[in-house]
């Protein structure tokens, strides 16, 4: 299968919040934070055409994507449609602010997943998410959710996790619970603008409460999508992991800036790790840069050849890896965690290949 997946920063670093702790508002300065071009939009439209793959996903996320404007995605959906035979998926990270009936009606129209960026109730997303003023935008994101819904909009809850967050987690899941968001995805907080890194404690914690929520939801019957809870049944289950942070190696997409910049990972959007551009003769092979990038990802600490769960952990992400990338800061909760809730998680995919409604 020759799958292209994109991850498209149409709006660069642009963004009309001001998350605490936000590490792409720190790596996006001193650069031209601008609306991707049309020029550019259109070159990445035909290297993909020219690419062939057999099926496209693509991710808009930012900074803030809705900044680009309505207009430009509409565009980009047109265009690819007409240049690209393969079947195309389309996600939108979003922190919904500008979402109204007109965006939710294009997505609804044309397939999209839509990731809506909440931490919890007022007081936990109040937190760390405030708009460039200052001021409070949970009304807004819980309005923005409301039109999704109205609309019949696939969509998603993203919630970092930080320590506070970690030890909160109940009251948050029970706030989600109770306004029907069954599509749920927790990001540890690793790095940010002076914040401290979720501790391996705390995530161990966290990861512990989440389970024991989920898994008294799924006896009941009722299924609730936790990212990382769903790929680790997957796994058992002898699926692929669809978490590019689960899989075990890097390399699983391109992160195309809004000046046509291409790169590894969202999150190595630099100098040392840039590929080239899509404006570049073969933007989309596999050059030294991302090769060793994707080398780099293989390499283990001596233990994990060992480890009891290292087909469920494979390392995690690059970007939780400490000691030469060779070790996940995270090895200790990942640990306890699969030795508390590993009987369970055979217990549920068991649950899921057979049919089986309740334990």
């Amino acid at each position: 299968m020759n799958n292209l997946t994109l991850l498209v920063k149409p709006a660069a670093g642009l963004c009309n919040m001001r998350c605490g702790y936000c590490f792409y508002r720190v790596a996006s300065e001193g650069r031209e934070n601008r609306v991707m071009p049309p020029e550019v939009s259109d070159e990445l439209i035909k290297k993909i055409a020219l690419y062939r793959p057999s099926a496209l996903n693509v991710v808009f996320q930012g900074g803030e994507p809705t900044l680009a404007g309505l207009d430009f995605f509409r565009a980009f959906v047109e265009k690819t449609k007409k240049a690209v035979a393969c079947p195309v998926n389309y996600a939108f990270q979003t922190n919904g602010l500008l979402i109204d009936g007109a965006w939710a009606a294009f997505f609804k129209e044309n397939g999209f997943l839509v990731g809506v960026s909440l931490d919890g109730a007022p007081r936990t997303n109040d937190r760390r998410r405030r708009s460039t003023s200052g001021e409070s935008v949970f009304p807004q994101v819980l309005g923005a959710v409301s039109v999704l819904k109205k609309h019949g909009v696939d969509f998603n809850i993203l919630s970092v996790i930080d320590n506070e967050n970690a030890a909160d987690i109940e009251t948050t899941w029970r706030y989600f619970r109770k306004h029907g968001f069954d599509f749920l995805q927790f990001i540890p907080l690793v790095d940010g603008v002076g914040n401290a890194a979720l501790s391996p404690e705390s995530y161990e914690t966290f990861l512990k409460t989440v389970f024991d929520l989920w898994y008294e939801e799924l006896t009941r019957g009722n299924y609730v999508s936790v990212r990382h809870i769903d790929n680790w049944v997957g796994i058992l289950m002898g699926r692929p992991p669809e978490s590019c942070a689960m899989c075990g190696v890097c390399g699983s997409y391109f992160a195309v800036e809004a000046n046509g910049d291409l790169y590894p990972c969202d999150f190595y959007c630099d100098k040392a790790h840039k590929l080239g551009s899509v404006f570049g003769e073969n933007p989309f092979a596999i050059g030294e840069t991302q090769r060793r990038f994707i080398e780099e990802s293989w390499i283990i600490h001596a233990h994990c050849k060992t480890c009891d769960y290292h087909a469920l952990c494979r390392g995690g992400c690059r970007l939780d890896r400490i000691c030469g990338l060779t070790e996940n800061r995270y090895c200790a909760a990942y640990r306890g965690f699969f030795a508390y809730a590993g009987a369970r998680m055979e217990k549920a995919a068991e649950m899921f290949q057979f049919g089986i409604r309740n334990a």
